[in-house]
This record gives C-alpha cells, structure tokens and sequence, in this order.
C-alpha cells in the first residue's frame, strides 16, 4: 500500500485497496486473517506531510479469553494517520513529553509513503482486550479443564472446597 507523495493532488486522494490475506501478516500468536484487509480512505497533502482519514475492514481468528476456542471476529474501524518525511522531526533524544498528536505520526522517508504499518496497527488496536467467543461465556473448569460451554464435568464446585471462602458463605447466609 504504497503512494507516490508527488502523485496526490492538491483536492486529495481517494483510495480503495484490497489486499490478500497471504500478503498481509499479522505477527501475533493468537490472531490471524480470515479474509482480505480492505482499505479506504482520502489522503490529503499540505506541504510534504499527508493525511490520512479511512476505514479498515477484514476478519481475524482470535482465541477466546475464556474458553481457548478459536473463533472470527470481524474488524471494521475509523483510521487516522499523519505521515511526515523523516527529514522534518528532530533527531532522537533520549527523553521525550509526547502529546496527543503525536500518537498517530508516522514517518517516511524518499517519496512514498507506506499505509502497511500504520494498517497493521489499526487492525491491532480494533481487538478487544479481551476476546469472547460469545457474551455468555463459561469458559474452562478450573479443575479439570472441561470446556463448560460444551456440557458440565464431574468436578466439585471449586468455591465449597476453599475454606478462605467461609466467611463470604457466613456474609451471604446473614444477608439472606
């Protein structure tokens, strides 16, 4: 997802690319495409530096927090990006305040700028923390492993056993 910097007009550009799921890599362990990332958006130049505002669109197979299934979520998210030639930001200092505008600064360097990254991250950051395959979750036994969504096991109920536990049964039973 490469522009040539010289090639956007002074009005914008608007795109929409579509890249294969073999070409685009997701580097986490429990995350991966299901289908094309699909990209839209309007690039806009002032000076050197380019904006971009678009949409991003695809499926992943994310594992669930809870009971370790996989399963697809659909990702679909706003983007926002300011891409700034390298020779413009200052060299790196060992310390550095950073402010709200600069969380979604990218830089390039030469005359194209690359949405790969700053794509790659939006993908990311459109996840939840914590991925369910469905609200009403169960989850795993804490015993024995049993995936609870699946049927019940044999194990005793975890909270009877934990004699740290009487005092919150001595609460419950005053409150009843």
């Amino acid at each position: 997802m490469r522009f040539a910097v010289d090639e956007i007009p002074e009005e914008g550009m608007s795109f929409v690319v579509e890249i294969q799921k073999k070409d685009f890599a997701i580097d986490s362990d429990d995350c991966r495409l299901t289908r094309a990332v699909k990209v839209g958006g309007m690039l806009e130049k002032v000076s050197r530096d380019v904006y971009l505002s678009g949409l991003v669109e695809t499926e992943v197979e994310v594992t669930c927090s809870r009971c370790l299934e996989t399963f697809k979520q659909p990702v679909r998210s706003n983007m926002e990006a300011h891409f700034v030639p390298e020779s413009n930001h200052a060299p790196e200092r060992p310390e550095v305040e950073l402010h709200a505008e600069d969380i979604d600064v990218e830089y390039y360097s030469g005359e194209t700028i690359d949405l790969t990254q700053a794509v790659h991250d939006q993908i990311l950051l459109a996840l939840p923390a914590t991925s369910l395959c469905r609200e009403d979750c169960c989850g795993l036994c804490p015993q024995c492993g049993t995936n609870l969504n699946l049927g019940t096991c044999g194990c005793r109920d975890v909270d009877s056993d934990d004699p740290r536990l009487d005092i919150l049964k001595t609460l419950k039973d005053k409150i009843k």
